[in-house]
C-alpha cells in the first residue's frame, strides 16, 4: 500500500521553480535594457533629425528668393551688385561648402527693419564644442557695387557639430555641377535652376561615442529667373494697344499706391515687371508673367483692375 503524500513541494521542485524564475527575470531585465537603450536612441536621434531638417528649411526659404539682375551690355561689371556664388571644397574637419547670393526673402529677427534685398552667406568653420563643423550665416545689405568675396563680421551659428554641408547645382540643362559663379564666363549672369542640399549632423551612440547621423538631401528649385531692368520692347507704345493701357501706364496709374505698400510687395512687383514681355495690360493672350504681375498688383492699397483698361 502506497503511503499518502504530504502537502507541500519537494526540494527538487523548489529548485526548478527558482531556476525558472531566475531565467524569467534575466530575460525581463535584458528586454528592459534593450527598451531603455532604444528609447534613448529614439529620444536623441529625432532631435538631431529635426535639427537637420530645420537647417534645410532655413536655407530653402532664402534660396527660393534668389534674384539676379543681369548686366546691361557694355556696363561696368563692378557696378553690378547681383551675383550667385557657390564654392565647393574638399570635405574636412576644418572647412565646408560656401554659398553666397542675393535674396528677396531673407530671414529676419523680430523687430529688424525690412530690407528689399540682402546678401546672404552660408559657410562652415571648425566647431568649438565638439566634432565636425559649425554652420554659420551672415546677412548684409545689398551694396551698389559687386562684393562677391565674403568677409565674416558677425555671423550667426545656424547649427553646430555638422558632419556634412554639401551643395550641388543644376543649370537649366539639368546638368549637375559642383560649383556656381554668376560672375564667371561659363555661368555669366545666370542662376542655377535648382540647388541640391545635403545635411548631416553628428550624434552619439549608446556608448556616448560620436557618430555621423543620417544624411538628408533636398532639391531646392529657384523659381525667379535672371532678367534685365530695361523695359521690354514696345512696352511704352500706345498705338499697339489701341485705346487700352500699356503695362507701364497701369503701373504709373498706381505709383502713389506703391509708395504706401510694403517694401517686399513693391520689390516683388518690380521683379515681375522686369519679366513681363507683354506691351499691353489686356492683350488677347496674356503671358504667365503678366498674370503674375496682375496678382501682385491686386495687393496694392486701393488697386482697381478696372482702371487699367
Amino acid at each position: 500500500m502506497t503511503p499518502a503524500r504530504a502537502d507541500g513541494f519537494t526540494l527538487l521542485e523548489i529548485l526548478v521553480s527558482v531556476v525558472i524564475m531566475a531565467m524569467v527575470l534575466t530575460f525581463a531585465f535584458e528586454a528592459y535594457q534593450g527598451i531603455e537603450h532604444s528609447y534613448q536612441r529614439v529620444g536623441q536621434s529625432p532631435s538631431r533629425d529635426r535639427a537637420a531638417r530645420t537647417v534645410m528649411d532655413r536655407v530653402e526659404r532664402e534660396l527660393v528668393g534668389s534674384i539676379l539682375i543681369q548686366r546691361e551690355d557694355g556696363s561696368d561689371p563692378l557696378l553690378q551688385p547681383y551675383f550667385f556664388f557657390g564654392a565647393t571644397k574638399e570635405y574636412s574637419d576644418s572647412e565646408g561648402d560656401t554659398l553666397r547670393f542675393v535674396t528677396r526673402t531673407p530671414i529676419r529677427a523680430p523687430g529688424d527693419p525690412p530690407l528689399a534685398f540682402e546678401v546672404i552667406t552660408y559657410g562652415a568653420v571648425p566647431s568649438q564644442t565638439g566634432p565636425g563643423l559649425a554652420l554659420i550665416r551672415q546677412a548684409e545689405p545689398l551694396t551698389s557695387q559687386l562684393v562677391r568675396d565674403v568677409s565674416w563680421q558677425s555671423p550667426d551659428v545656424v547649427a553646430d557639430n555638422v558632419a556634412l554641408f554639401l551643395l550641388r547645382y543644376e543649370g537649366d540643362n539639368l546638368q549637375p555641377t559642383e560649383g556656381w559663379d554668376s560672375t564667371g564666363a561659363a555661368q555669366l549672369d545666370q542662376l542655377p535652376a535648382s540647388v541640391v542640399l545635403t545635411v548631416s549632423l553628428w550624434e552619439h551612440d549608446d556608448a556616448g561615442k560620436s557618430i555621423q547621423g543620417p544624411e538628408f538631401t533636398r532639391t531646392i528649385d529657384l523659381p525667379v529667373r535672371p532678367f534685365k531692368l530695361t523695359p521690354p520692347k514696345g512696352a511704352g507704345q500706345q498705338a499697339s494697344c489701341g485705346q487700352g493701357m500699356t503695362v507701364q501706364q497701369c503701373l504709373d496709374q498706381f505709383a502713389s499706391a506703391m509708395e504706401q505698400a510694403s517694401p517686399s510687395l513693391v520689390s516683388a512687383i518690380k521683379d515681375a515687371t522686369g519679366q513681363v514681355s507683354d506691351a499691353c495690360w489686356n492683350p488677347e493672350q496674356p503671358s504667365a508673367n503678366l498674370q503674375r504681375l496682375k496678382v501682385l498688383m491686386g495687393g496694392l492699397p486701393g488697386f482697381d483692375a478696372g482702371e487699367c483698361k
